[in-house]
């Protein structure tokens, strides 16, 4: 009886022994792996409102994807928390989600270093020449870039447990909240285009536009395009007579791109080595819908306005160099002023080599 009241005892003795010794450790021990990351972002420098947010936090160490955190963007200081494990990071933060910029795609994105936001190919487009790689025009992209964040144990521990309580260590909440107040700046730039064209009254509208010579992508490590080249086409109408004349004119666009090749958003001149080209289809008036096309090269063309959203405004004026030739009209006299759209993908285009 001794004997079972004294292993009794010690199971006894020993379970309340290691319920003491639970309580007694460290509570540093208890506390989660991770930190909660408060973020917030301002969207006003970049004059947009994204619907969400993405976050990347990327390790300093290798350059791989720790974390990818999305978010809905709201006018609260604090929009999200991001649970986030010890460690230093690189943290990129853009508008929407990977794929939801209409026109621009997010590739290699498992690591910093090959990070790049890209225009995505265009399948729709009228090739005119062999080798020309058309992308679709991008929406607005915005981001910003952190270097050298670092989440240590004493920022999981105070996020976990005193940055709520009346405890406040201001000196760790103000390091805690680096991601707070963040103002992206834009990557695409506007570029308004106007062509003065001689003999304007034999053309119908909309010309078919190819610009050529820009970029494909832009490396976010880097903050520059990379030096893929691209194609983008589009319509120009707007049409405008000259003041006293009801034969040449101008006509107008205002598009959006990455921008040339292996510039920074921000930058105010062009490379010479890397030239811009537009390509100018008109499709004449006359009964035969006879297709007339001049490429021009536009890089000393190109005027950059800077922005406080970020990314330059391009602004170009080009003076095509041939007149459109007189045609006699198809109908009637005023055909030249009153046609309508054309569906210039029922248009066959002989391809050129170039």
């Amino acid at each position: 009886m001794k004997l079972l009241y004294l292993k009794y005892s010690i199971v006894v003795w020993s379970v309340l022994l290691l319920l003491f010794s639970c309580h007694r450790r460290p509570l540093e021990e208890l506390y989660e792996d991770t930190a909660l990351i408060p973020i917030g972002t301002v969207w006003t420098k970049a004059d947009i409102e994204p619907q969400n947010v993405t976050a990347l936090f990327y390790s300093q160490d290798d350059g791989r994807l720790v974390l990818e955190h999305r978010f809905e963007n709201t006018p609260k200081r604090i929009q999200t928390y991001a649970s986030v494990p010890a460690g230093e990071y690189t943290v990129v933060i853009f508008n929407e989600l990977r794929g939801q910029i209409k026109g621009v795609g997010i590739r290699g994105y498992e690591n910093f270093s090959t990070l790049e936001a890209y225009a995505i190919p265009n399948p729709n487009a009228t090739n005119r020449s062999n080798g020309n790689s058309y992308v679709y025009e991008p929406d607005i992209m915005a981001s910003v870039l952190v270097y050298n964040f670092e989440v240590t144990n004493e920022m999981i521990s105070y996020s976990h447990y005193y940055s709520n309580g009346e405890m406040i260590n201001q000196p760790m909440k103000e390091v805690i909240e680096t991601l707070v107040g963040l103002a992206p700046l834009r990557k695409v730039h506007q570029f308004n285009i106007v062509a003065h064209v001689k003999g304007l009254i034999n053309a119908r509208m909309p010309a078919l536009v190819d610009l050529l010579g820009i970029a494909e992508s832009y490396s976010l490590k880097g903050d520059k395009n990379t030096w893929a080249v691209a194609a983008q086409q589009f319509t120009m109408n707007n049409r405008t007579y000259d003041s006293g004349s009801r034969k040449d004119g101008i006509i107008s666009q205002t598009i959006y791109t990455l921008g040339l090749l292996g510039e920074q958003p921000s930058g105010t001149s062009a490379h010479s080595e890397s030239p811009v080209q537009l390509d100018f289809l008109f499709m004449l008036v006359d009964a035969e819908k006879t297709l007339v096309r001049q490429r021009v090269d536009v890089t000393s063309l190109i005027r950059f306005q800077a922005e406080t959203y970020g990314a330059t405004t391009f602004n170009l004026y080009v003076e095509l160099p041939d007149p459109l030739p007189d045609v006699v009209p198809e109908g009637n006299e005023n055909s030249g002023f009153e046609t309508g759209l054309i569906d210039w993908d029922l248009i066959e285009v002989p391809l050129s080599a170039n």
